[in-house]
């Protein structure tokens, strides 16, 4: 693990976590890392605005998605407060927080005891980090002229997974799934209003890619001007 020091925060009167503690603590000192424990029970309003801000200030790409939503259970909960029904596992470098643990980052889903792994899992990055990389290379598979601008882009609504703007400058936002449901055209519908929010874009494309669906997806996403490109492989021999 990568850093100098840590912040662990859990709830002290809840016994479930006792193995994931006690696993934390000997990873640390295995690895020289100085453990602070905080109970989230005893967290003050101020200490909360403090770790929250140390979550955010961390790169999007690092952090991935870090707000329990979608049945997540992440740092950050719906109502944007520190989520303190679950372990949280901050890393800093000196005062600079660096990476947060448990984490949603590029489909792959990393607990605490990957904070003190050496490597990334062996299976890669997952099949949505792999849609992404397609994608980042081949833009032209949604369109002429696109260009990739941002990866992980936080609207406060939600983490976009790709942006692309296109010569004239019309935005088209992409969110990436292995399997895509209604719940997934609802997640695009509210970070598309986050997103013109912020970027006070009025026009925008949005767009769904995935391997495969299920529910009335095709329908939900014609209903409401979302569009659904599905990967697939065609056998030609």
């Amino acid at each position: 693990m990568k850093g100098t020091k840590a912040r662990l925060i859990y709830s002290a009167s809840k016994l479930d976590f006792k193995e994931t503690v006690e696993l934390v603590k000997r990873s640390a000192s295995t690895g020289g890392i100085d453990l602070e424990i905080v109970d989230a029970d005893r967290v003050t309003s101020d200490d909360e605005k403090r770790f929250l801000d140390d979550i955010r200030v961390i790169p999007p790409q690092i952090r991935g998605q870090v707000k329990s939503g979608g049945g997540r259970t992440l740092p950050i909960s719906g109502t944007t407060q520190l989520n303190r029904s679950i372990p949280i596992l901050i890393i800093y470098d000196g005062p600079r927080p660096i990476d947060v643990y448990p984490k949603d980052l590029m489909g792959v889903k990393y607990d605490l005891s990957s904070a003190f792994e050496s490597a990334l899992p062996s299976e890669a990055l997952g099949i949505e980090h792999n849609i992404i990389t397609i994608l980042a290379s081949k833009p032209e598979m949604l369109g002429p002229g696109l260009q990739l601008v941002h990866r992980e882009f936080e609207t406060g609504s939600g983490v976009i997974d790709m942006v692309f703007k296109n010569a004239e400058g019309l935005s088209l936002i992409v969110e990436v799934k292995e399997n895509a449901d209604q719940e997934t055209v609802g997640q695009v519908l509210k970070q598309s209003n986050g997103f013109k929010d912020m970027t006070s874009s009025a026009v925008i494309r949005r767009a769904i890619v995935a391997l495969r669906t299920s529910g009335n997806v095709r329908a939900a996403c014609k209903d409401s001007g979302i569009e659904l490109y599905l990967l697939s492989a065609d056998k030609l021999t």
